[in-house]
């Protein structure tokens, strides 16, 4: 906590620097230029093209007119197509009664109930695919796998190599087979507790990746088993997949491979739900993956993550139908990500359906906290936690790792105390019921009640 404070502070202290020096000049040496300008007809035309195009379009166009070259956003897109909260839990008070502080709520979930080797974590947020090299350092994946094990969750591997160290760190890990030629031996398969699929995620939908080969430094490719400075791909589908057969070929191998450990498939949300998933169950999955059009990347064109996919809320509503209408709720496990950020935005997706959720953007805020300030103001926070950021060398595994696992008690907190409220004693138990709406459109997406006028 004063850490935070200390944060604060500097910032405030850099803020109020900012208008004191605005105002001396204003006063001793610019007064009249100033006042000339904020009179004139020019900041009238500011004004208005501000109101016409966001600060952000305006950047972003001139940054287009620079560079003739795709442009690369950080963090996915700033829009929020849907709002969670206009979603709301329904207390209860004498039609069921609510539970006391200290009587327990049960919040593990068990991922791949079918499998041979089902995933069991302690709480239902899971850190989300964030890969080594191309996105996060080595520090901040260690940092994330320390903290998922401090919380009894797992962390994934991201699109990256297979990196022992986050390995060693995890007690529970998720190894993404992507699309990509790389940590798909048997030897790295084995030591995973589940394997995710990826088809592709919100940010990106089924877009190709490069990663340039700036980024591949030696000892990077040496983990992509490649060479240094050549640039690398990740292709638009899988390379080991033509057809369909292919596809029920590829999930039974990685299961015999791993001795049954369960076998996710992630892609981004879509209209095309109805005819994805049963293309997907076809290969007898474990765990379908929905990551909505909020989700979070390392970099990422703006017309991708703005413009491309389906919101995280329609996306799990409409899969979680899909499931309940094919009887396979309850055998197939669905997790859901996507610009969750809160406590209330978990259990809302456990409410609607999911069995757990994933948190990338959020969970490198968290990691990051006050060490942000090794980065800030000179450079982006991205500085401190990524691969090439000028100040990942000052970043300490040990703190960030400490700090996210504050992040997951804190919220899991709050998801009890909330599910004390509707006198359930098992995050399980929430459901629709549990659920208002105020506006009738979320009331149909959702399957809920609408608090009609």
């Amino acid at each position: 906590m004063i850490e935070f404070w200390m944060m604060f502070a500097a910032i405030s202290l850099g803020l109020t620097g900012v208008i004191l020096v605005a105002f001396l000049l204003y006063h001793f040496k610019m007064r009249k230029r100033v006042s000339a300008y904020f009179h004139s007809k020019a900041i009238l035309e500011w004004y208005h093209l501000i109101k016409k195009i966001s600060w952000r379009d305006y950047f972003e166009t001139n940054l287009r007119a620079e560079t003739g070259n795709t442009l690369e956003r950080p963090f996915g897109t700033p829009l929020h197509y849907v709002a969670w909260d206009r979603v709301l839990f329904n207390p209860v008070y004498l039609s069921r009664i609510p539970l006391g502080l200290n009587e327990p709520v049960e919040t593990e979930v068990i991922l791949g109930l079918q499998a041979k080797k089902p995933l069991h974590l302690k709480i239902p947020i899971i850190i989300a695919g964030m890969s080594y090299g191309g996105a996060l350092s080595l520090q901040t994946k260690i940092a994330l796998a320390k903290a998922s094990t401090m919380a009894g969750t797992a962390t994934n591997s991201g699109s990256g190599p297979f990196v022992a160290e986050e390995r060693a760190a995890a007690a529970k890990y998720i190894l993404q087979y992507s699309k990509g030629f790389w940590s798909k031996s048997e030897t790295v398969l084995r030591q995973t507790d589940l394997i995710e699929v990826s088809l592709g995620h919100g940010a990106w939908g089924s877009a190709p990746v490069r990663i340039k080969g700036s980024k591949v430094t030696n000892g990077f490719a040496r983990r992509l088993d490649t060479i240094a400075g050549l640039d690398v791909i990740i292709e638009a589908s899988l390379p080991e997949v033509d057809n369909q057969a292919d596809w029920v070929t590829l999930i039974r191998s990685l299961k015999e491979i791993t001795a049954g450990v369960p076998v996710a498939v992630k892609m981004g949300g879509t209209h095309n739900l109805e005819k994805e998933l049963p293309l997907i169950l076809e290969g007898d999955v474990d765990v379908i993956v929905i990551d909505g059009a909020e989700g979070g990347s390392h970099s990422v064109p703006p017309i991708l993550s703005d413009d491309t996919g389906l919101p995280t809320l329609p996306a799990l509503c409409r899969s979680a139908r899909f499931l309940r209408e094919h009887q396979l709720d309850g055998k197939i496990s669905l997790v859901v990500g996507g610009g969750l950020y809160t406590p209330g935005d978990f259990l809302k997706c456990l409410a609607l359906g999911a069995d757990a959720v994933v948190i990338g953007t959020v969970a490198a805020l968290a990691v990051s906290h006050t060490q942000v300030l090794k980065s800030v103001p000179w450079e982006p926070p991205t500085g401190l936690i990524y691969y090439e950021g000028k100040a990942a060398q000052k970043f300490n595994p040990d703190l960030g790792a400490k700090h996210l696992n504050h992040y997951l008690q804190s919220c899991v907190s709050e998801m009890k105390q909330a599910a004390r409220t509707m006198g359930k004693r098992s995050l399980k138990e929430i459901n629709q019921s549990d659920l208002v709406t105020l506006d009738s459109i979320y009331a149909e997406m959702a399957g809920i009640d609408w608090i009609t006028p």
